[in-house]
């Protein structure tokens, strides 16, 4: 670790033993990393002895309610006096908390945030954004390597969750020598990979696979098929009694294509908003991209969201990305 890493995670490390009640919340839409690091650090707190309450605006969607601790995540607004400090994980701004957490977050006295997406506004009396790391999984079994506790079955089965999925199996560019050394001690410390790899991969709906049907058939190539695009509408998801939780992994599929460098997957929210998923291959950094739109993540997965209709965003983006990216 460098030493500037060491330091930070001492701090957190000092800011813990000084507190005793904490708030952990994540961002909107959980995802794997999001729900594994909400989970895996509350575990890791109430080992210390301290109160711990996990908190997510939206519900843990249903492939990782397998997760010890899932059905304990609290989505109401929580009340700020009843907490010392709040640590956020895997949010990259503060606003991604949602506006129910975001004002009450906000008036919590001392704030940690553990992230590795490149924040447009760092946030947190500590703050530590790593974006060298594979998830905020991985960082959090580092941050666990200074605590005085045991990372024991739970805590590795959230943590090596979140650590699955960020790296797409084990598929992405993200996949380091550290990322497997850390994989291979979270199953040391009581992680079933076959398990998890099952629960996560091998757990879909029917009314998921009827969605994922639909949103095929909306699959465009461009230039070549070095990029890819499809949509999914609230029409589709009331049709086929889905949920949006149901499309989390529905972009793998796009990026699966050989020649497809860059895809991008549109989804309409309930917010009136245009959900805009990407992923790349190579060099391609997506999140560049996703910045000019107010967005952001890591170079080969980003997101960002924009107002008006699904048919010009889609027809909008996807031009200029063609133009920018490709």
């Amino acid at each position: 670790m460098s030493e500037l890493k060491n330091q930070t995670i001492a701090r957190i490390a000092t800011a813990i033993e000084s507190r005793r009640r904490f708030l952990v919340a994540t961002h909107i839409r959980p995802d794997g990393d999001a729900i594994g690091s909400l989970l895996g650090l509350t575990a890791m707190l109430r080992r210390l002895g301290k109160e711990a309450t996990p908190f997510s605006q939206d519900p843990v969607p249903s492939t990782y309610t397998f997760l010890a601790g899932s059905e304990e995540v609290r989505l109401d607004a929580p009340l700020p006096s009843d907490y010392d400090a709040a640590i956020l994980v895997d949010c990259g701004d503060f606003p991604r908390i949602g506006p129910t957490m975001e004002a009450p977050v906000d008036r919590i006295p001392f704030l940690i945030n553990i992230d590795h997406h490149v924040s447009k506004a760092p946030f947190g009396d500590i703050c530590w954004v790593e974006e060298s790391a594979s998830s905020t999984c991985e960082m959090l079994f580092d941050l666990g390597q200074a605590l005085p506790l045991t990372i024991d079955s739970e805590i590795a089965t959230n943590l090596y969750t979140g650590l699955l999925t960020d790296t797409g199996s084990f598929r992405f560019s993200n996949t380091s020598l550290k990322v497997l050394e850390t994989a291979a001690r979270l199953v040391a410390a009581g992680a079933n990979p076959s398990r998890i790899a099952q629960m996560v991969f091998d757990s879909a709906s029917s009314q998921g696979l009827r969605l994922l049907g639909r949103v095929l058939s909306t699959v465009s190539f461009h230039a070549g098929e070095r990029l890819a695009a499809a949509e999914l509408t609230r029409r589709m998801l009331e049709e086929t009694g889905s949920s949006p939780s149901d499309s989390e992994s529905f972009i793998n599929h796009l990026r699966s294509v050989k020649p497809v460098e860059v895809a991008m997957m549109f989804r309409e929210g309930d917010d009136g908003l245009v959900h805009v998923s990407m992923r790349s291959k190579g060099k391609i950094d997506v999140a560049g991209f996703a910045r000019k739109y107010g967005g952001g993540g890591h170079r080969q997965a980003a997101a960002c969201r924009l107002p008006g209709n699904i048919e010009a965003i889609r027809s909008r983006l996807v031009n200029e990305a063609l133009s920018d990216l490709i």
